[in-house]
């Protein structure tokens, strides 16, 4: 692949096109050198660190113009999405994971499409919402889980895994899956939803059976299973009957307790019952 790295100057051998910081969704005729689409990419990543925030569609943008550049006809959606702004990230990260996953591909530009990458998941709204990273931290897609869906038994469910992974990844994590009967595994099935479960761990089912605390019909069922609400109700049973009241007049309101319940517990509703799980 064309080498990226900045000692090489590669951008130098084309004219890159970068969008208009004022009308981001058109194409621009203003072209530039590769020094200043290093300059727009390098200050774009300097300012999003300084807002704590992600790099802007203007960015994002110089970025898919780099990556197009060095992968010529590879790059045709990336290229797309350097000119006008649209392209999805399933269609995109197949080029661009190309470069990230290149053994070859210097850091800098790796951190390029670590910010490239989330840009889109947060874009498209397909992140899990649950980041291994610390927020002050550059983003990696490595510890970017994104929501994902995966075909076993010829049923749809959802996983998330690392950005990191394309589509033949998510092909062969699929045949993984139908090994470990997913499909008849309601259990597993709702383990895989949680949105904190990376499904390319590698210890899927070593995971799950650490963190399953059992299935119930409701969540009243795994209060009374996981808590000891039913020693609190005959500790209060012995009070009123001392005290002279009415057992009648007295009526627990289960919902804080479940809430309590929810913060040591993963309970998830799925097909009629809620599966629980350690957190």
């Amino acid at each position: 692949m064309t080498d990226l790295s900045p000692e090489s100057n590669p951008f130098g051998k084309h004219k890159a096109e970068l969008p208009d910081a004022d009308k981001p969704n058109l194409e621009t005729d203003r072209p530039e050198n590769g020094d200043a689409l290093l300059q727009t990419i390098e200050g774009g990543i300097d300012d999003a660190r300084a807002r704590s925030s992600d790099v802007t569609e203007h960015t994002a943008r110089a970025i898919a113009r780099a990556i197009a550049n060095a992968l010529g006809d590879n790059g045709r959606a990336l290229d797309e999405f350097a000119r006008t702004g649209s392209g999805s990230n399933a269609t995109l990260n197949e080029e661009y994971l190309e470069v990230y996953n290149d053994p070859t591909t210097p850091g800098q530009v790796r951190t390029w499409i670590d910010w490239f990458g989330t840009y889109l998941v947060q874009r498209e709204n397909t992140g899990s919402g649950r980041q291994f990273m610390n927020e002050h931290l550059s983003p990696k897609l490595a510890r970017l889980l994104v929501r994902t869906e995966v075909t076993v038994g010829g049923e749809q469910f959802t996983v998330h895994l690392p950005a990191s992974y394309g589509e033949a990844d998510i092909t062969d994590l699929a045949e993984t899956l139908k090994e470990l009967s997913l499909d008849e595994d309601p259990g597993l099935q709702a383990f895989l939803s949680l949105p904190d479960v990376n499904a390319m761990s590698g210890n899927i089912m070593e995971s799950f059976h650490e963190a399953f605390a059992g299935t119930y019909r409701n969540t009243e069922a795994a209060l009374r299973a996981l808590s000891p609400l039913e020693e609190w109700e005959s500790d209060l049973a012995e009070w009123v009957i001392e005290q002279g009241v009415e057992h009648r007049a007295l009526q627990w309101n289960l919902d804080p307790l479940v809430q309590r319940l929810r913060d040591v517990y993963d309970l998830v509703q799925w097909r009629g019952v809620f599966h629980a799980f350690i957190k």
